[in-house]
């Protein structure tokens, strides 16, 4: 391949929700310089929030063609929610048909916490969630079945069951449940979903002494870790 002009050390794919207003602006924090990310917006013509999050995942062998002669060195898939509503085995085989088309390893939010919770020794979490009770359930009960305590959990209220106002968040609003979760004796704190605003409440969690974890952090993490001869 000849010298990309940008980001020499490494080409990244994004899949966003398609009107989510969180994650490019976070990743452009998360991820070192020489690096670029080009955003792949997910779709669905549902009007249906949870209907539309099984959409992203299941259309997303359509969906990266688009991407398919960009060359990149992995795809990074920024829902959980999606991974929430379907089963482990259906998202693995989705994933698999992703990484076929793009010649490339595909991350997918969900199991980037999962390592990264793992790798930090953390077993008992705490659970800053800013999803509808239809989705918050699906998230407590998959975390459930990787094997993680989920011990304290603070449910971020938007006044709906649609989850596009998790993205009329801010940090002021995310505080309160923030505190909330201080004195959990949890080993860890994991913030998820990618379109809430998170690395204020990243902040506010670590400086209890104990590991707090993100969605896009973590997704960033782990996408850096394997890669990491591209980033040094």
């Amino acid at each position: 391949m000849s010298r990309r002009e940008y980001g020499e050390k490494g080409w990244f794919g994004l899949g966003v929700p398609q009107a989510n207003p969180t994650v490019e602006p976070e990743f452009r924090r998360l991820m070192p310089d020489e690096t670029e990310c080009f955003a792949l917006r997910l779709r669905s013509v549902s009007a249906d929030p949870r209907q539309r999050a099984i959409d992203y995942l299941r259309l997303l062998p359509e969906l990266v063609n688009d991407f398919a002669t960009l060359r990149l060195d992995a795809f990074l898939f920024a829902c959980t929610g999606s991974s929430y509503l379907i089963s482990d085995e259906e998202a693995l085989s989705i994933q698999a048909r992703a990484e076929d088309i793009l010649s490339a390893p595909v991350v997918m939010a969900a199991k980037a916490i999962q390592t990264t919770l793992a790798d930090l020794g953390v077993q008992r979490v705490a659970l800053l969630s800013p999803y509808p009770d239809w989705l918050n359930v699906p998230a407590i009960e998959y975390w459930q079945r990787q094997g993680f305590d989920v011990v304290d959990v603070q449910q971020v209220s938007t006044g709906s069951d649609n989850t596009d106002q998790i993205y009329s968040l801010g940090s002021e609003n995310i505080a309160p449940y923030v505190n909330e979760l201080l004195d959990s004796d949890a080993d860890g704190f994991l913030v998820s979903g990618t379109g809430m605003p998170a690395l204020q409440s990243l902040e506010m969690l670590r400086a209890s002494g104990k590991p707090a974890v993100s969605s896009n952090s973590a997704l960033a993490e782990q996408a850096l870790r394997g890669f990491s001869t591209l980033v040094q």
